[in-house]
Parts: structure tokens; C-alpha cells; sequence
């Protein structure tokens, strides 16, 4: 019994429910037969206890895994695994591995995802990979856990150990299919947002209201294909109309690269100090101040508001500044922010869409799908409240 509460934990700071993680995790025991038909599992109070958690979010958790027929809860008894597969080699596990639940968007994701690989018979199973080794851990399991099929955000820098696995993944013809990030080296279908156009039209919104020194904020990770391809649309927006094109404004983060992941309420809780240092240092390196502030995303766009008030500075009528994502707190700023936002529900459905076309035998070259996005103005973008002078040696041509 002690081996099967110790196989699950559960992260209290995430934006997935508990008791949808543990079902999740009851789950993934049961249907990859580590846990067998006739298995006697812990009690409520034993989870409980073990996980931190109060009974009756175990019971919830429970109840959602008795309903889908994998235990049976008798009074007086216990509590049985019911489930058991009736062909072990044709598998209905999907695996659904991202690198964090940091906002709504991902769980939108995951759960049109899950819908659409439900109504097809699957099963899908989701882990929150917080580092490369993580990553690894679970995609090995998944293997040990015969799954029939993959669907993955990958880590920002993937190792080599990563893209070994991933070409096992190939070689045992296990299906997988990239989103938001694809991985050099690793053939497989790929569906984000369309970035380019996403930060072109933030961009042109900008350019539009009267602004002519306009910067890009973004993560010091160069490789990632998300970040390029929204670093093109901004330089790509200023080329057309002949403006300056400055070289981005790039920011570590104190703790690892792949800060634009960073969890949400470590901003909110105050950690954010460093990083908006940052972004003042940024401000005071630059002789022509910019009038606008395109940031790679929502997150960044809230340390940027934080740095500049800092500094005295107003939004937006000194410096307007936008986002990328809209996340559910964009809109509920002080100053709401101007955003672009994803079709989070559709990037789910056509990921697990294509999964299902592999899975059903389609052997076409792996495609690419890029999803639509929209321009949310709010209060964060106005005009400029005065047009600086060129400084011909800050911007490149």
C-alpha cells in the first residue's frame, strides 16, 4: 500500500486542480498496468494524509476514476483497481507532457486536447516536466507505460539525452506531435500561433497610434522558434514603414534561461525584483528612449509596467507597452494591457488532431500549422505623448 502512495505526488502551486491531478495520476497507474485488476488502493484518508490534502478532494478525485470504470469503491472493503486492458498491445494511453501549468492557456490546451482524443477512445495522461531531467524521467515511463502516442511542449533547451529518447519514441513507432516549440533535429508534425503574424499586427498597432521607437523585450534564449518568429514580425512590422529597428532588449533570468515560463505567482509574490533591474538598466543604456514596448509576452509586459513606474515613468502615457498571450490577469491590470491573444483551444484540438491521423496509419511528411491569433487593445497602448529625435547608432538598419 505504501508503494502505491509514494507513485503519486501532486504540486500544490499548480493551475491544474489537485483532484484532477491525482485522478490524472490514478489513472496513468492504472491504465498502464502498473496497478492490476482486483489492486486494493489507499483510503481517503491515507491520500489524504500522504498527499496534503484534504478527503474530500481525494473523494472527488475518486468518484471522476470510479465513473470512468477504473476502480470500485466498496463500503466495508476498500477500494479495487476494475480496470483491465483487453489487448495489451494495442494501446489507448496518451501522453501529454508540458513544461509547466503556469496559466490557463495550458490547461485549455490539455483539456481540448483531451476531449478530442477521448472521443476517439484514448486515454490521456498529463505531466508537468519542470526541468530537462524531469522530461526525460517521463518520457521514459510513458514508454515503460506502452503508450500508443505523444503529444509535447518541449523544454526551451533540449538535450541530447531528449532527442535520443525522442528518436527511440520514432524507431518503437510511437506518434508525437510538437507544440508551440519544435526541436532541431526531430521530424514530427508541429502546431503553434502563428507568432509572426501575432506580433506584426501589435506591432502595426503601435506604429498606427504614431510611434517611431518602439523596442522588443524577450528572454535570452535565441534558438527557440517562438521568440524568432515574434522577433521577425516585429522587425518585419518597422521595416515596412521605414522605421528603426533596434536590437532587442534581452533579459536573464536569476534563476534559469527559460524564465517566460516562470510561474505567475512567483512574480506576483515578489521575485520579480531582479528582473525588473533588468529592464531598468535596459531604460537607462539607451540615449533614445523607445515610446512603446513590444514584450514577448504577458509576463514580461507586467515586470515591464512594474519597472518603469518604478522609474517614474507613466503607462501608457509616457510608454505604451504590450503583451503576448492574454493571460486571464492581462485584463485585470491596474492598467488592462494590450495583447495578443491565442486560440489556446484550438492549438489543443489540431495537435491532438494530427496525433490522430499517425495513429490511424497517415504516413504524409510532418506538417507545420500555425493557429491564428487576435490583437486585445485595451488601456496599456496610446499615443505617443512626444516623438524623440533619431540616434542613428542605437537601432540597426
Amino acid at each position: 500500500m505504501q508503494n502505491k502512495l509514494d507513485k503519486v505526488k501532486l504540486e500544490h502551486n499548480s493551475y491544474i486542480s489537485l483532484h484532477v491531478q491525482l485522478h490524472n495520476q490514478l489513472r496513468q497507474n492504472i491504465i498502464s498496468g502498473r496497478w492490476h485488476y482486483g489492486d486494493r488502493i489507499p483510503t481517503e484518508t491515507q491520500w489524504a494524509k500522504h498527499l496534503d490534502i484534504s478527503r474530500t478532494t481525494v473523494r472527488i478525485a475518486l468518484q471522476r476514476a470510479e465513473v470512468e470504470g477504473l476502480i470500485k469503491r466498496t463500503a466495508g472493503r476498500g477500494t479495487f483497481v476494475t480496470y483491465s486492458p483487453q489487448n495489451k498491445t494495442n494501446s489507448h494511453l496518451i501522453g501529454y507532457i508540458t513544461r509547466s501549468f503556469h496559466n490557463e492557456i495550458h490547461y485549455i490546451l490539455l483539456s481540448s486536447a483531451e476531449t478530442e482524443l477521448r472521443s476517439a477512445g484514448y486515454h490521456v495522461v498529463f505531466s508537468n516536466a519542470n526541468n530537462n531531467d524531469e522530461e526525460i524521467d517521463i518520457l521514459k515511463q510513458l514508454i515503460d507505460d506502452n503508450v500508443a502516442g505523444l503529444l509535447l511542449w518541449p523544454n526551451a533547451k533540449p538535450t541530447e539525452a531528449q532527442k535520443d529518447l525522442l528518436l527511440q519514441y520514432q524507431n518503437l513507432n510511437i506518434p508525437f506531435v510538437f507544440i508551440d516549440r519544435s526541436i532541431d533535429g526531430i521530424e514530427a508534425d508541429y502546431v503553434a500561433s502563428d507568432n509572426y503574424s501575432g506580433t506584426y499586427s501589435l506591432t502595426q498597432h503601435l506604429i498606427e497610434l504614431g510611434h517611431e521607437h518602439i523596442v522588443h523585450l524577450m528572454p535570452n534564449i535565441p534558438d527557440l522558434i517562438s521568440i524568432k518568429e515574434r522577433h521577425h514580425g516585429y522587425e518585419d512590422a518597422l521595416k515596412k514603414h521605414n522605421l528603426p529597428v533596434y536590437g532587442a532588449w534581452k533579459i536573464n533570468s536569476p534563476d534559469q534561461n527559460e524564465f517566460h515560463e516562470t510561474d505567475i505567482y512567483k512574480l506576483l509574490s515578489g521575485d520579480g525584483a531582479e528582473l525588473t533591474d533588468q529592464v531598468v538598466d535596459l531604460m537607462n543604456n539607451m540615449t533614445q528612449k523607445p515610446t512603446a514596448i513590444v514584450c514577448i509576452n504577458d509576463i514580461l509586459a507586467i515586470i515591464t509596467t512594474k519597472a518603469l513606474r518604478g522609474m517614474g515613468y507613466r503607462v501608457p502615457e509616457d510608454i505604451s507597452v504590450g503583451g503576448f498571450d492574454d493571460i486571464s490577469l492581462a485584463a485585470h491590470m491596474d492598467v488592462p494591457l494590450t495583447t495578443v491573444t491565442q486560440n489556446a483551444y484550438e492549438i489543443g484540438r489540431v495537435a491532438a488532431q494530427m496525433l490522430l491521423a499517425r495513429l490511424e496509419g497517415d504516413t504524409a511528411p510532418p506538417k507545420c500549422q500555425n493557429i491564428s491569433t487576435r490583437l486585445q487593445i485595451r488601456m496599456s497602448t496610446t499615443t505617443p505623448a512626444l516623438q524623440n529625435s533619431k540616434s542613428e547608432e542605437e537601432y540597426i538598419e
